[in-house]
């Protein structure tokens, strides 16, 4: 079962490198790859439009009228670069897959990256750890190959040697890898207590390590504002937390009442 892939022009690439994200915790993947395609004026390249592979939760109301179902929009977009450089294919995907169905996705889709030249594939992906909001998203490499590892190491020193990457931003590398490609996926850190909260700050470090490896120049403004504003948020969260749970002990109390002593 394939993919069905529509393209929107025909272009050919330099050498060029796929950086793929979808959803995933705290949005770190897909935060990334859109700032950057977004910020390189990649173009439309192909989309991706198959129902059955993607599950639709409902369909949203408006005015007391049904809207349209709108199905998940996957893409290709293409970003040129100069002859010395690799040119860059981002696919974006706004939904990770029904359960069953990834293998035949991500092999469909790296079977159209292999037919415009891919030979090496990124992602990234969030990496949950004992940090607060407030300390800085420390940025982990893994990769396909053992000689990939160690040209990535200059650029990321920390490691993840053992572990395991969910969803689609970890599964397209093991694909990618058993059709002889080569690939690696940077993980950027987020606390433990956040990991349904979007964390721009992991996605700005992660984007950091890998400009650096790209030889990209990137404006951070609008995310470093994105991150302070989150910050603050998951301070309020984090209080109407402790608030909920102290009327939550205060009304346990309540039902005990009075101890009788006989």
């Amino acid at each position: 079962m394939n993919v069905q892939i529509k393209l929107l022009s025909d272009i050919e690439l330099h050498q060029p490198l796929l950086l793929a994200a979808w959803p995933g915790m705290g949005h770190v993947a897909l935060k990334a790859f859109v700032f950057l395609h977004e910020a390189l004026r990649a173009q439309n390249l192909a989309f991706v439009e198959e129902p059955e592979f993607f599950r639709i939760p409902g369909i949203s109301i408006q005015d007391g009228l049904v809207q349209s179902t709108l199905l998940p929009k996957s893409g290709f977009y293409y970003c040129e670069r100069s002859d010395e450089e690799n040119d860059l294919l981002f696919f974006v995907g706004d939904q990770q897959p029904v359960g069953g169905k990834e293998y035949h996705l991500a092999s469909s889709l790296l079977n159209f990256a292999d037919s415009l030249g891919v030979k090496r594939v990124i992602t990234a992906a969030a990496m949950p750890t004992a940090i607060n909001h407030y300390q800085p998203s420390e940025v982990w490499v893994t990769a396909t190959h053992s000689e990939l590892l160690t040209d990535l190491t200059p650029f990321c020193e920390k490691v993840l040697r053992e572990g395991q990457i969910s969803g689609m931003n970890g599964l397209l590398l093991g694909v990618a890898k058993q059709l002889g490609m080569e690939g690696f996926c940077l993980l950027g850190e987020i606390p433990f207590y956040t990991t349904e909260i979007e964390n721009p700050k992991a996605s700005m470090s992660v984007l950091r390590v890998l400009g650096k490896i790209l030889g990209l120049r990137l404006d951070f403004r609008e995310l470093e504002e994105l991150a302070q504003e989150t910050e603050k948020e998951i301070d309020n969260y984090l209080l109407e937390l402790q608030q909920r749970q102290q009327e939550e002990d205060k009304q346990a109390e309540d039902q005990e009442g009075p101890v009788t002593v006989h």
